[in-house]
């Protein structure tokens, strides 16, 4: 079973507060084999409740999808990408380097390790991208 946390999410601003509206969300999704990170469209009812459908959201248009990803970039978190952060997560532990992406946590596992650490540029970047996206 899928469990879903919202990141980061953005919808039209001139929909109206109290009616259905449609959302565009960027997620962590906690499965029973390991986390991973995605965009997924979600209605909202009139109450504020999220209105799961079996997985699936109908979108009105194209042109509506596409201002909600537009807002997303516009917003600075549209332009993410589950399996980059999955591949700088992975990059890291290969380093050596404790990673956490629930938290966005990285770090070495110890005092020895951290004293004998050293990043280099491509190390720096993903911890960012951990950081930053998850």
């Amino acid at each position: 079973m899928a469990r879903v946390h919202i990141r980061k999410e953005t919808t039209n601003p001139n929909d109206p507060p109290n009616d259905w509206r449609l959302w565009f969300q960027w997620c962590r999704y906690e499965l029973d084999d390991g986390d991973q990170y995605g965009y997924r469209f979600i209605w909202r009812t009139k109450e504020g409740a999220l209105q799961a459908a079996r997985g699936q959201a109908r979108i009105p248009s194209i042109k509506a999808a596409k201002e909600l990803m537009d807002r997303a970039i516009d917003e600075g978190w549209g332009e993410r990408d589950g399996d980059a952060l999955e591949a700088a997560a992975q990059r890291l532990e290969q380093r050596g380097c404790v990673v956490t992406l629930a938290s966005g946590y990285v770090g070495w596992p110890d005092k020895d390790a951290a004293l004998k650490g050293r990043l280099t540029p491509e190390m720096i970047e993903d911890e960012r991208i951990v950081r930053e996206w998850s």
